[in-house]
């Protein structure tokens, strides 16, 4: 008796070995986008400046300039054809405020947290502010600690920014309760 011819012949081992190449180019790809390259990671040079105006305010002008060239890429593996589509970004930031004591802060506790303004003062001088008062604010609920600056003031507003970065709070012009209150940064503290 004989058996019969079976079709896995050199065609159809020809076909998958095709297929396992094309799987193994195509996780090398992958992987390779996945990973990135260093010199395709590099941040564009950006550049900032401050400038001093009249009065208590300072303007700040940033400009974001992308790299003068971006590294080439091997598109070896990647059949003629593909479109490869390659993207840089431009990052802006502003820069840290110069003089910190020349900002008034003031820490106030809205929390049953007896210290806590004392506490977080604390943290701030660690960082250079000059805090100039601490207390209680008791004349509402604040939700979650909040950095609040004069919405006509820019330098306030940067400093509420810096401020609210270093306590992991956010920064939000004054409300109707404190808009009136002397210039500086009101900071209001929460429980943790």
């Amino acid at each position: 008796m004989s058996t019969p011819e079976q079709p896995s012949g050199p065609p159809l081992r020809a076909l998958a070995m095709v297929l396992i190449a094309l799987a193994i180019a195509f996780a090398g790809i992958g992987a390779m986008a996945l990973s990135g390259s260093d010199s395709e990671s590099e941040q564009p040079e950006t550049t900032s400046s401050v400038a001093r105006v009249a009065g208590n305010g300072a303007g700040t002008v940033t400009s974001a300039r992308p790299p003068a060239a971006i590294a080439p890429t091997t598109t070896a593996g990647i059949p003629r054809g593909t479109a490869v589509t390659t993207t840089a970004a431009a990052t802006t930031t502003a820069s840290p405020i110069t003089d910190k004591a020349a900002v008034p802060v003031r820490v106030l506790n809205n929390s049953t947290v007896s210290g806590l303004a004392a506490q977080t003062a604390r943290t701030l001088e660690s960082d250079g502010w000059t805090v100039g008062e601490t207390g209680n604010y008791s004349d509402g609920s604040v939700s979650a600690t909040t950095v609040y600056y004069s919405a006509s003031s820019p330098t306030e507003k940067q400093a509420a920014t810096e401020i609210a970065a270093t306590l992991g709070a956010s920064a939000e012009p004054r409300f109707p309760g404190i808009v009136s209150a002397s210039p500086g940064v009101i900071v209001i503290v929460t429980a943790p």
